[in-house]
């Protein structure tokens, strides 16, 4: 009965304290690897638009403007992706992270239409 009494106290205790936070990670290796993930998707980026530069061509259907075939259209829609939301993801994960204490936008920036990387293209 006594076991059972000190676990109704300790549960009690949780109850009302609570759980503290915390940080699992290093703070100092976590920026690194965040630093990592906007390297690369920066240079994932410009390696793409390149590829597209030189393996796609935009065509006209009617007035709307895409690329000729589906993985160049597929492509252009990844870049257009990570170019809008990698640095909006990371910087959440900072600011969830305690590494940074402004906190981003509640809602996620816009990915523009594939066409208007395609009309970069043309220009």
């Amino acid at each position: 009965m006594k076991g059972v009494v000190w676990l109704v106290f300790l549960l009690l205790c949780l109850g009302l304290l609570g759980c503290s936070k915390v940080v699992v990670r290093d703070a100092k290796v976590y920026k690194q690897e965040l630093g990592f993930i906007d390297a690369a998707s920066e240079e994932v980026v410009d390696r793409s638009k390149l590829l597209i530069a030189q393996e796609c061509t935009c065509e006209s259907v009617g007035d709307v403007q895409g690329f000729s075939t589906e993985a160049c259209h597929n492509l252009a829609e990844t870049i257009l992706v990570m170019e809008a939301r990698i640095g909006y993801h990371t910087d959440m994960m900072r600011y969830l992270g305690e590494i940074s204490k402004e906190r981003p936008s509640r809602e996620p920036p816009e990915v523009p239409e594939v066409s208007s990387l395609c009309s970069e293209e043309v220009e």
